[in-house]
This record gives structure tokens, sequence and C-alpha cells, in this order.
């Protein structure tokens, strides 16, 4: 019998890149129309943060912090203005963020994935169908999708040792919004102690480079803002209504950090930890602040899902790789006399 002649490199190569493409595809005509759908005005704050990047770019950026209100980084604001001046119109606006929002995503999660068709489409779909895709436009925080994104490459870099890059990425995650620097727990995925404080100043340093031309320019108001308390561990601590000031943000810094070292000490013998460690950090944080909205949510889920997605694409191979660890032998505990 004559043997079936095998494929070329290149032909396999398509072969196995078409479905790939097919769920880039579908997951960024899936976002175009979740802009088109659901594009109200109601919520979002996408349009004031593209205002505030005008102002940013121009003469004016001195400016920029005016106004208390504006909590967005440098760099959530370029989001927002490039879906601005995309769109064209508010409803192509809210098209042009959430391609962008679903861009991102695919290409993290693709390297992520290592080009495996079935968990990227498990996890866009799955961001697709809870609104993590559609908040960039409604509620108008790429923030709460890029940080997490950007939080999971420093904890993959962390663990490979990349002590530069980890603390480059925390830092640049800060210039989406400053509570990116709650990423700094994913340094602690280092192998020593000395290099996470290392990457840790690397990461201060980083951050204070985004915001320090702002604060030198002396119309810098980010933290004269105050929240008022409406939930969470502040609620039941100080009062329903009480006033949370920027020195109670970073004592709830302090304690989110502390809680994501712990983790990341315990956690970093296991591949896992690259998105457990982030995302139970982002859970720790919503249960510390002050306010609650529900796309504050999208930072973990992105993350969980992330890491579950290949989990459900191959069960069956998760399944045994529990069973070798369980049957994996431990050393017995010492006796005391």
């Amino acid at each position: 019998m004559s043997r079936r002649p095998e494929l070329g490199r290149p032909v396999r190569d398509r072969v196995e890149l078409a479905p790939l493409a097919a769920v880039w595809l579908l997951v960024l005509a899936a976002a175009a129309a979740s802009g088109w759908i659901l594009n109200s005005v109601t919520f979002s704050d996408a349009d004031s943060f593209a205002q505030a990047g005008s102002i940013m770019l121009s003469s004016n950026w001195q400016h920029t912090y005016h106004d208390p209100w504006l909590q967005a980084g440098p760099f959530e604001m370029i989001v927002c203005l490039i879906g601005r001046t995309l769109g064209g119109s508010l409803r192509g606006e809210a098209i042009a963020l959430n391609v962008i929002g679903a861009m991102a995503l695919l290409g993290v999660a693709t390297v992520v994935v290592r080009r495996s068709w079935k968990p990227l489409a498990i996890m866009t779909g799955s961001a697709l169908g809870l609104g993590i895709v559609s908040d960039m436009w409604e509620w108008g925080h790429p923030s709460e999708l890029f940080i997490a994104l950007v939080w999971l490459l420093a904890a993959r870099a962390a663990r490979r040792d990349q002590l530069l890059v980890a603390g480059l990425l925390v830092g640049v995650s800060a210039g989406f919004e400053t509570w990116g620097l709650l990423g700094a727990s994913v340094l602690f995925l280092l192998p020593q102690l000395r290099r996470t404080i290392a990457s840790g100043v690397v990461a201060l340093l980083a951050a204070a480079g985004v915001y320090a031309p702002f604060a030198l320019g002396g119309d810098f108001h980010m933290f004269d803002l105050h929240w008022a308390i409406v939930g969470g561990v502040p609620g039941y601590v100080f009062g329903q209504g009480q006033t949370f000031s920027w020195p109670m943000r970073l004592a709830e810094a302090m304690i989110v950090v502390g809680f994501g070292a712990v983790l990341a000490l315990r956690l970093r013998r296991f591949g896992a930890s690259t998105w457990i460690v982030p995302a139970l950090t982002s859970i720790c944080r919503l249960m510390l602040d002050p306010v609650r909205y529900g796309y504050y949510w999208d930072t973990s889920l992105v993350l969980l899902l992330i890491g579950v997605a290949p989990l459900l694409a191959s069960p069956r191979a998760a399944a045994w790789r529990v069973q070798e660890w369980l049957q994996k032998p431990r050393p017995l505990p010492a006796l005391v006399d």
C-alpha cells in the first residue's frame, strides 16, 4: 500500500492557522456589532477621557489634570482619543473602542494559549458574552481590560526572572490608571526578594515618569479627589456615605499588595500563578474599594478566563495533570518527641 503523502510545512501551517484566523475575524466582527448596538452615552466616560487626551496633546498639556474628577492615566486617555478619532462619531467611537479592546485581548491571549484556537475561542467568546469587550465603550474605562493584560504579561516576565521587563510592565499599567501599581504583587513571582525589590523600584520609576511632567506642570489636582463610601469593607469600617481620601487609598494599596505578595510567594512554583495572583489581587482590591461598579470586575474576569480557558478546551489533559500532582510522592512530616 502506498503511503499518503505528508503535507509540506507551509501548507500545514496554513491549515493550523485557518481556525485561529476565523476566531480573530468572528471576535472582531462581534466586537464591532456590540459597539453598533450598545452605544449609549449614559454612563460612558470615554468621550470625556478623549477630550482630556486632546488637552494632554495640546500646548495646554499642563492643565490636563486641573479637574480632580479625572483619574484616567495618559495611556487610557490616548486609547479613548484613538477610538474617537477612528470612529468619527459617537456610534463610530463605540465600534472603534470595542474593536481596539478585542484586538488587545486577542493579541495577548493568542500568545498565552500558544496559538491554539479552542481556548482562544472559549476565552474571547466568554469575554464578549460577559460584556467585558462592550464595557470599553459602555463605561468608557479601557484600563480595566488593559491593566489585566499588562499584569498578566508582567507576571509571566517575573516568573521567567525578567526583572526589568516585569517592573517596566507594572509601571506601564499605572499609566492607564494609578491603581495599576497594585500589580506589584506579581513581582514577588521573581525567584529572589532582592530582585523583587529592584523590579519594584523600576515599576515606581516608570510610573513616576508617566505622571511627573503633569505634577511638575503646576496644575495637577488628581490627588484632591475624595470618594463617598458606598460599599465594600470601608462601608462596614467607616460607615456608608463617609469620605474616602487618597491617604486611605494608600493604606488600601498596602493591604492589597501585601495580600498578593503572600499569595505569589506561596504559588510561584506553579505556572498557574501568572494568572491566579493578579486575578486575586484584583478581587482583593474590589473588596476594599469604597466604590462599586460592575465593570470593576472586568480585570479579574479577564485573568480568570485566560487561565481557565485552556482547561475547558482540554479537560482530559487537565485531569491527568491534577492526577499526576496528587500522586506525586511527598515527604512525611517529621516526628517530634
